[in-house]
């Protein structure tokens, strides 16, 4: 795997299928896709745990296109179906607050996947509002 050599953006998505584990995500990702482990570096349960994925100092594969300057989270569920528990979008903001002081990032760059060029998406999902994220900050 290369090496994640600077990171400009946080990508934030959606599991999307009823997909509920880490370990289910990273069978789909590796045995499925073909990838040499889980795409994101990072993932929130129902339950505002959060768990790592791919180890942050690798590329991911999350954003085609953008994986070689970004940090991936996905938050466990489809959010074009439900909303996120509550305890999922407090760790996410906790989340995403302590690693926009350690890569020195502008709260812009803080992007739904469907936000990023060429993301023919919804993911994060039509409940979560990503302007109302940025706006946490």
């Amino acid at each position: 795997m290369q090496l994640l050599k600077k990171i400009k953006f946080i990508a934030v998505h959606h599991s999307q299928r009823k997909i509920d584990s880490l370990k289910r995500i990273k069978d789909l990702h590796i045995n499925k896709y073909g990838w040499e482990d889980i795409g994101y570096h990072y993932l929130i349960d129902k339950k505002g745990k959060i768990q790592k994925g791919r180890n942050e100092k690798f590329i991911g594969a999350h954003v085609f296109g953008h994986n070689k300057n970004s940090l991936g989270i996905c938050l466990i569920g489809n959010f074009d179906e439900e909303k996120p528990a509550k305890k999922q979008i407090q760790t996410l903001l906790k989340f995403l607050k302590n690693k926009i002081k350690k890569h020195h990032l502008n709260k812009k760059n803080i992007l739904g996947h469907r936000e990023f060029s060429g993301a023919a998406k919804t993911c994060p999902g039509k409940f979560i509002d990503m302007n109302k994220v940025r706006e946490m900050f």
